[in-house]
């Protein structure tokens, strides 16, 4: 039994993909959400896997002694730990951004438990309807859960697993380039292709930071990955400041000018990025 936590635009694309390839699978949400996916069912349009509908189990907490995935922004893991830990796991594979949640995760105490990563462009549209832009799905996962339970459910369902290194270099993988996306578009209040224009000394002050933390990285590496990207792209977190909602700014950018301190690095740009994001949250 898999049990997805977080029925988002992660959750939801993952859920779909597996119910429609046979696996057992329950989603986990809010009581709200869980009655309308109970009716609704899940509807996918994805460029990778097609357009399809399968129904979907919802309930509010995960099947006992489950497999996890934890598709919840970072700051809800509070909300839903007694939850997960009272079920019981026996492998738990979180998906959230940034640095600090693993420390909570691994407290949920289930034999196995690691914080992952994913590279995905999708999007919940509306509560069971999800838009996945991307043409990839990919997850990373650290060396010791090559054999786990959920490393071989996610490949039968066909999403690109790449096992290997540290939970730490797994989940810094990610976020020296998504941080520098993120904080980009929601301080410009702009799309990436205008956003990433004169972005030179935070991309650099993120690179430092990355190998600081044993992950060598320049700032033409991460140029080149935003290159990559479609211009017109935004960010959930820029999508968040527009509409006011909560925010990941802790996991993305004040998170990182902790740790520079800690390693004496001066991060002026990051710094007055997170300042203009959080003037953009008190307008």
């Amino acid at each position: 039994m898999l049990s997805i936590v977080g029925p988002g635009g992660v959750g939801g694309v993952l859920a779909a993909v597996a119910q429609r390839a046979g696996e057992d699978v329950v989603v986990v949400a809010t009581p709200q959400s869980a009655r309308v996916l109970n009716e609704r069912g899940l509807h996918l349009k994805s460029r990778q896997f097609g357009e399809f509908h399968t129904d979907i189990v919802a309930r509010t907490e995960p099947s006992a002694n489950s497999l996890v995935i934890v598709a919840v922004k970072s700051y809800s893991i509070p909300d839903i730990a007694d939850a997960i830990r009272d079920s019981k796991p026996k492998e738990v594979l979180a998906l959230c951004n940034g640095l600090a949640h693993a420390e909570a995760i691994h407290a949920l105490g289930a034999p196995r438990t690691t914080s992952g990563s994913i590279r995905i462009v999708s999007e919940r549209v509306e509560p069971g309807r999800f838009h996945h832009h991307s043409k990839f799905t990919i997850i990373g996962m650290e060396e010791v859960a090559r054999d786990w339970e959920i490393s071989a459910i996610l490949n039968r369902i066909g999403i690109n697993t790449n096992i290997g290194g540290t939970e730490r270099q797994v989940l810094w993988n990610k976020l020296r380039f998504l941080a520098p996306m993120a904080l980009l578009t929601a301080s410009k209040a702009t799309t990436l292709g205008s956003a990433r224009q004169g972005s030179e000394e935070l991309l650099a002050e993120i690179a430092a930071i990355a190998t600081a933390e044993g992950m060598e990285t320049t700032a033409n590496d991460i140029a080149d990955n935003l290159a990559r990207i479609d211009g017109d792209s935004d960010s959930s977190l820029g999508r968040d400041v527009t509409a006011g909602n909560r925010t990941e700014l802790d996991a993305l950018g004040t998170d990182l000018i902790r740790i520079a301190r800690t390693h004496g690095i001066a991060t002026p740009a990051l710094e007055d990025a997170v300042a203009a994001i959080e003037r953009r949250l008190r307008s």
